[in-house]
C-alpha cells in the first residue's frame, strides 16, 4: 500500500475543522497537526481533534509533506511563502478572481519556482471546482453567454475575520449581491460574555474587509443553528455547440461552502507530487490526480 501523506493545516477555524474532518474520512491521507496562533496554542480544539498536536510554527510538528492553508485570503500569500521557504508544498483555496487571481498565482509562483517547493492556489470552491464547471460549460459551447446567480448563502472568509474581532465568541457572515452587483453583508455574532455588543458590531463595520460594503451586525444566541442554512449557486450557460444554436446548460446547487472548499483542498494535496516546483491552479492538474488511490475506481465509475 502506498505510504500515507502527512498533511498539516494551517489555521483551525472552519475551514480549518472542516479539512480536518475529510482527512479523517481518507485513507491515504494523515493529520499531523494543526498550526495555530500563539494565543490559540494553549485552547483545546472540538472533540474530534482533543488528540491532535497543535504548534505555533510548522516545524514542531515534525515531517509534514504538505500544507493546508486555511487562513483569511489577506493572510493567505504570507503564510504560502513561508511554507515555500521551509520547503513544505502547500494548498491554499483564497478568494481571488480574475487579474486578482493572475497576480496572486504568479507571484507565488515565482517563490515556488525558487525555493523548488510547488504550491496549488485557489483550491476551493470558488474559485477552484465551480470554476472548473463554468469551463467545462464553455469547453461544450465556445460560443456562448454564462450567468452566475447566487442565492444568500455563508461567506467563509469574512465570517473567519468577524470571528477574530475581540469580544466575539463566533460569527457567521451571510452575503446576497443585491441588483447592480453590489454585495451585502449580515454578520450573526455570539459576543463574549463581558462585550459590549454595540461596540463590537462597529469594529466589525469598520474592519478593512467590511468597510467597503454595506454590512448589518446581528446579535443572536446559537451561531451554530445558523450554520445549516449552507449557499447556493445556479449556473447557466446558452450558446452554440458544432454550429447548433439554443443550447442550454444548466446547474443548480445547494451546499455548505466551508466543506465543499476543503474537500477540494485535500484532493489537491494529492496531486502536489505529480507536479513540479512551480505555483498550480486546478486547470494545471490532472483530474486522475484529485482522486488518490481512488482514481481506478473514478475512471471506471464516470467514464
Amino acid at each position: 500500500m502506498e505510504k500515507r501523506k502527512k498533511l498539516a493545516i494551517v489555521g483551525c477555524g472552519a475551514l480549518g475543522q472542516a479539512c480536518g474532518r475529510a482527512i479523517a474520512a481518507t485513507d491515504d491521507l494523515v493529520l499531523a497537526g494543526f498550526v495555530r496562533r500563539p494565543q490559540k496554542v494553549g485552547k483545546k480544539l472540538p472533540k474530534p481533534f482533543r488528540e491532535i498536536p497543535t504548534a505555533e510554527h510548522i516545524s514542531e510538528l515534525g515531517h509534514v509533506d504538505a500544507a493546508l492553508v486555511c487562513t483569511p485570503t489577506p493572510t493567505v500569500r504570507e503564510i504560502v511563502i513561508g511554507l515555500l521557504q521551509h520547503h513544505i508544498p502547500a494548498v491554499e483555496c483564497a478568494t481571488l478572481h480574475g487579474e486578482d487571481f493572475v497576480n496572486h498565482k504568479r507571484e507565488i509562483d515565482r517563490m515556488a519556482d525558487h525555493f523548488e517547493t510547488p504550491a496549488i492556489v485557489g483550491a476551493g470552491w470558488d474559485p477552484g471546482a465551480l470554476s472548473l464547471l463554468r469551463n467545462l460549460f464553455a469547453v461544450v459551447t465556445p460560443k456562448g453567454h454564462t450567468e452566475t446567480s447566487w442565492h444568500p448563502g455563508i461567506s467563509l472568509h469574512h465570517s473567519t475575520v468577524a470571528g477574530n474581532i475581540p469580544g466575539v465568541k463566533k460569527a457567521l457572515t451571510a452575503e446576497f449581491r443585491r441588483p447592480g452587483g453590489a454585495m451585502q453583508r449580515y454578520v450573526y455574532i455570539e459576543v463574549e460574555q463581558e462585550a459590549d455588543f454595540e461596540q463590537v458590531a462597529n469594529a466589525i463595520r469598520n474592519d478593512p474587509l467590511y468597510l467597503t460594503e454595506q454590512t448589518e451586525v446581528f446579535q443572536v444566541d446559537s451561531v451554530e443553528e445558523l450554520e445549516n442554512e449552507g449557499h447556493g449557486v445556479l449556473l447557466e450557460r446558452r450558446g452554440i455547440a458544432a454550429g447548433a444554436d439554443r443550447q442550454h446548460l444548466l446547474l443548480e446547487a445547494r451546499y455548505r461552502e466551508v466543506a465543499m472548499a476543503a474537500q477540494v483542498m485535500v484532493a489537491a494535496a494529492r496531486a502536489l507530487k505529480r507536479k513540479g516546483h512551480r505555483a498550480y491552479s486546478l486547470f494545471d492538474l490532472p483530474p486522475r490526480a484529485l482522486w488518490g488511490l481512488l482514481a481506478d475506481y473514478a475512471e471506471k465509475q464516470w467514464i
